[in-house]
């Protein structure tokens, strides 16, 4: 077991992990994407497989307030979870599935085509480890997974992808709304993750419990991308 590091150093190291295995922003397949380099049957592809996870996550925001025993964290993560549900604190006035769905409908697809969607393996494990890392683990690593792992990878990444799909792939604005509004509502989830950590994980143990479930969760990001690129 390695000794317990200061909490804002400890922060530094989580971020720099996120930031050596950035899947959205480095993985080659989020590359070939923003460069518009799929076809219409491969974007496709590409959009089933990411809506699956995305209509699984507000899930997992959910089990982490409902495990929260912090008053003021859970309070945020009431927030997000009604966001991620209602789409109500951004003006978009939809689920985040919702707007997904809009996207994957603008390239082609049907709503059944996505809602009726049957996951790749590595689809399946990233589902199976938001239920694992938010229901099984302790807070404070569903935190680092979900909010740091997942969500803080997300602003500076989707926001240009946004425009990248409308210049490549002849999207309106309305359609790549999702990733517009990932760009500002993850910003504020993933500082909500920081202030957990910062404030929580201060012995060694948690500390390693911590390291192991990013890790983790950046793994699993990882192979879903490189599931869905053998595929097309």
């Amino acid at each position: 077991m390695s000794e317990a590091v200061a909490p804002e150093a400890f922060v530094g190291e989580l971020v720099a992990r996120i930031a050596k295995k950035r899947t959205f922003g480095g993985h080659p397949l989020w590359l070939d994407l923003a460069d518009g380099k799929l076809t219409a049957a491969q974007l496709k592809i590409f959009a089933v497989q990411f809506f699956l996870q995305v209509r699984e996550f507000p899930r997992a925001v959910s089990a982490m307030h409902a495990n929260c025993p912090f008053p003021d964290e859970r309070m945020a993560l009431a927030e997000s979870v009604y966001e991620e549900e209602t789409g109500r604190i951004s003006g978009c006035n939809k689920p985040h599935p919702e707007l997904f769905i809009r996207f994957g409908e603008a390239i082609g697809l049907a709503r059944t085509d996505m809602t009726e969607g049957r996951p790749l393996p590595a689809t399946r494990a990233l589902i199976d480890w938001f239920e694992l890392s938010t229901k099984q683990r302790s807070f404070i690593e569903a935190a680092a997974a979900i909010n740091l792992a997942a969500e803080g990878q997300v602003p500076g990444a989707f926001g240009p992808m946004a425009r990248r799909l409308q210049e490549h792939y002849g999207l309106d604005r309305e359609a790549v709304e999702f990733f517009d509004i990932h760009e500002m509502a993850d910003a504020e989830h993933s500082d909500v993750g920081d202030n957990i950590v910062v404030r929580h994980a201060r012995d060694a143990a948690m500390q390693d419990r911590v390291r192991d479930a990013l890790q983790h969760s950046l793994d699993a990001w990882w192979q879903f991308f490189d599931g869905i690129r053998a595929a097309i």
